[in-house]
């Protein structure tokens, strides 16, 4: 049975609420779309967001181990990370660019009528894509579970020229992607980034639902699922002791195969822990799907 835990719910949709005020602030003052989302991404590499008991959000200075900063700046050198199981250091401002790879499968897989993210938050990525060689003549999708997500991916939109982009309610408990099939695309391009890992579990309909939004689909997740499929080394147990102490996602990997069994989608490709994430026990991994309707 989907579920989420209601705290979650509640989390995110504060978060998002503190997020986009913050953002809006940026635009008043001027900035257009990548400059806001480039002044959020600042805060956020040394401030982390917090909630305290009377659910008020506040940012919280990162505190920098001793010798891991520069001399003359509080700025941080390295991070823990993994990477195929392994935990790993690399350079703090390192991190998996997972857009620049959508834009490159997006390239090499032929063309699509739409670009569709489910799960975008204030669509970040959307805007990372267009502003950064994507594609510059199809629509933008964007699915956000909170309601603050979505009303400040549509003020950036309106910050972005020449970007066609939507952005809509979207529930992982209860996939609806009506708003999308009404225009008749033939090929959608659709992906997801670490957004299902906070739904305990995914419906069992999930894939053929967003299977069904075009004739035929391409779809690409960065999902922190691995454990799920395979434990590839030490990290694999504790991250999976991190998402069932979290109540996060257990169910991605098996309602991704049943789909496979049912004939409603194809796998691709699966590529399990691929890294760099900023969390060492919550490494995402890829895995790459489409589907045909006959």
């Amino acid at each position: 049975m989907a579920y989420q835990e209601k705290m979650w719910q509640d989390f995110y949709e504060r978060a998002w609420a503190y997020r986009a005020e913050f953002m809006r602030k940026c635009l008043r003052g001027g900035a257009n779309s990548c400059q806001a989302i480039g002044e959020l991404a600042k805060m956020e590499r040394t401030h982390v967001l917090s909630m305290n008991d009377n659910k008020d959000m506040s940012w919280e200075k990162l505190n920098i181990e001793g010798g891991n900063s520069l001399s003359f700046a509080n700025v941080p050198i390295l991070q823990y990370s993994s990477t195929n199981g392994k935990e790993i250091i690399i350079p703090y401002h390192a991190n998996y660019n997972f857009s620049d790879f959508l834009i490159d499968v997006f390239d090499g897989s032929g063309g699509y009528d739409c670009i569709v993210e489910l799960g975008c938050g204030y669509g970040r990525n959307l805007f990372h894509i267009f502003y950064n060689g994507g594609a510059r003549d199809v629509p933008y999708f964007g699915g956000e579970f909170t309601q603050s997500g979505v009303e400040i991916a549509q003020d950036l939109a309106k910050a972005t020229p020449g970007m066609d982009a939507t952005f809509f309610h979207f529930n992982h408990l209860e996939p609806n992607v009506d708003i999308i099939k009404e225009h008749g695309f033939k090929r959608a391009f659709v992906f997801t980034c670490h957004t299902i890992e906070q739904v305990k579990a995914i419906s069992d309909d999930w894939f053929g639902v967003v299977a069904s939004m075009a004739k035929h689909v391409r779809c690409v997740h960065l999902e922190p699922y691995g454990f799920q499929a395979k434990h590839i080394g030490d990290v694999s147990l504790k991250h999976q002791n991190f998402m069932i102490q979290n109540g996060w996602n257990l169910n991605f990997f098996d309602t991704l195969k049943n789909a496979v069994a049912n004939k409603q989608i194809v796998l691709d490709d699966t590529i399990l822990e691929i890294g760099c994430s900023t969390d060492p026990y919550n490494p995402g991994s890829i895995a790459c799907w489409h589907s045909d309707i006959k």
